[in-house]
């Protein structure tokens, strides 16, 4: 080749040499890797079905334990360590007006009155065969030893796995892929134990488990029953944890009467006897029922309650970056004219993939517009896909924009993490403008959720064109319709970089694009507000 020397080719052949073992080394390991899990594994299926030797518990087995001990041969023993940690959960309490009534408060099928601190340990054996299907056993199963060590972490007050449980959650195992067998086992069991099946379900990760189990413990649901199940769901991380969670926030709100109707038939019979509740701040649920209280500490819902926040920060917080959407008004009345009949029915999407973001809703004229993350059959504020409201006067010249929390005056009545006080994310201030003879002018404020301050924009006033008679805005393409509502939004003293831009393109429909730090909700906001009437805006 040109311009390469002796030196530089042998320099170069030198440097294919280690490329060509290097990749031969590579490769040797991966087949020595895939020996060595072959080996591994190969172990693993002797220690379970080609032991001959006893096996060696870790500890004697409790003298209470109702399985004999076997030879692994067909069984493999199981060392289960509790622990409870000192946080209070849940406490039962007899009732003050029932003190001589002969309750044990002690047994209970969800409440424990552990010590703090106390740990729980047994043996119990489960069949050799489960071992390799049940994935928590195989990963928790130690080859020299011929054991399985099962740690468990409880809190005061909720019930741990007890032995039963888990033999029942075995028995369970052998039979879950036939539906009858399974409605069998559990009708013929008590109320005790279909818990300690939802505990091991969602222990062992096991869904037909707690689908089953929970449909169960559901057939007649009662207060205590709903809140019990938001016990053990929570704190077992059961597939169901952010339902109950939701479901209990719901009771509260209608409890509360800021939810004027239940939106989830389970909670059909439960509302009917909510004089059993009572909320003591900052951060007890009590639950009065015949002879004794059942008391829950809602800081255990710590978790959930950021969980909740989180999914829905997307339309909370600024937005990444400058983006296009596009704001329909009424898409699902088939009037689609100017002068639709109310409600009106307001969607923003996305422009480059049409992703329905959220949904708008004013039922009269003059009326707050709720805004919802999802098409409801009928939208009901403070309901699962409720996310805020714009309140607004009597005139149209003022609009407050609030998230989905709670009224202020009920902050007495709300335990601490089920829902917040609800919080001002915007306020709008239109220019009265009644003769229309001038374009229409407004300020905002407005709240970002990431820096915690608040932050302030102005309309961009269109120049005067004194030989056409109007005033002129360059909207880039992005309007076709010339309209009282085209307005562009700028940071005072800056009016070169556009913050939010609102073009109509035909009657009901409008360009929305903004940058941050506005967030979705906020600039949908902006929009509805814009395209809504106002008494003394023109």
């Amino acid at each position: 080749m040109r311009g390469l020397t002796p030196q530089r080719m042998k320099t170069l052949d030198q440097i294919f040499v280690f490329i060509f073992y290097f990749y031969i080394h590579l490769m040797k390991q991966q087949i020595d890797l895939k020996l060595l899990q072959q080996q591994r594994e190969e172990r693993f299926q002797k220690s379970l079905f080609g032991a001959n030797q006893m096996s060696q518990p870790v500890e004697d087995k409790p003298a209470n334990s109702k399985v004999p001990m076997l030879s692994n041969e067909n069984f493999v023993q199981i060392y289960v360590k509790c622990t409870i940690t000192p946080e209070f959960v849940a406490q039962k309490e007899l009732r003050e007006d029932n003190v001589d009534n002969e309750i044990d408060i002690v047994f209970d099928d969800v409440i424990e009155n552990e010590e703090l601190g106390m740990k729980k340990e047994y043996n119990v054996f489960v069949e050799r065969q489960l071992v390799q299907q049940i994935k928590l056993l195989k990963q928790n199963y130690i080859e020299k030893q011929d054991l399985i060590k099962m740690p468990v972490c409880g809190s005061n007050g909720i019930r741990l796995p007890e032995e039963q449980d888990l033999l029942l959650y075995f028995e369970f195992f052998k039979i879950r892929e036939n539906s009858t067998e399974c409605q069998l086992l559990l009708q013929s069991q008590d109320l005790k134990s279909l818990y300690g099946l939802l505990i091991c379900g969602c222990l062992f990760s096991d869904e037909i488990a707690q689908d089953l189990t929970f449909k169960f413990l559901t057939k007649k649901p009662t207060l205590e029953i709903i809140m019990k199940l938001l016990l053990v769901t929570v704190h077992y991380e059961s597939k169901y944890q952010m339902y109950m969670y939701k479901l209990v926030k719901q009771i509260l709100y209608f409890y509360n009467g800021i939810l004027k109707e239940i939106t989830d038939p389970l909670l059909n019979d439960v509302i009917q006897n909510l004089k059993q509740l009572s909320i003591e701040k900052p951060n007890i649920i009590r639950v009065n029922t015949k002879g004794f209280s059942l008391k829950i500490n809602t800081t255990f819902l710590y978790p959930l309650y950021k969980q909740y926040e989180k999914e829905r920060a997307a339309v909370f917080k600024p937005i990444n970056e400058y983006t296009q959407f596009q704001v329909l008004r009424n898409a699902d009345i088939p009037d689609q004219t100017e002068d639709s009949e109310y409600p009106h029915i307001y969607i923003i999407k996305k422009q480059s993939d049409q992703q329905q973001y959220l949904y708008g809703v004013q039922l009269e004229a003059h009326a707050e517009i709720q805004i919802y993350d999802n098409k409801c059959e009928k939208y009901q504020k403070y309901n699962d896909s409720y996310l805020g409201c714009v309140e607004r006067n009597i005139w149209g010249t003022s609009m407050v924009v609030y998230d989905d929390g709670y009224p202020e005056s009920a902050q007495l009545q709300f335990p601490d993490w089920i829902g917040q006080k609800r919080r001002r994310l915007m306020k709008i201030e239109y220019e009265t403008n009644i003769m229309a003879n001038e374009p229409r002018y407004f300020d905002t404020v407005f709240l970002n959720l990431d820096t915690k301050q608040w932050e302030e924009l102005i309309t961009l006033r269109p120049h005067y064109n004194q030989e056409k008679d109007c005033y002129q805005l360059n909207f880039f393409g992005r309007a076709k319709i010339a309209s009282a509502r085209n307005f562009q939004l700028i940071k005072a003293g800056d009016d070169k970089t556009i913050q939010l831009l609102h073009g109509k393109m035909e009657a009901n429909s409008f360009n929305l694009d903004f940058r941050p730090p506005l967030s979705i909700l906020q600039a949908f906001a902006i929009s509805m507000v814009s395209i809504s009437s106002k008494a003394l805006v023109s």
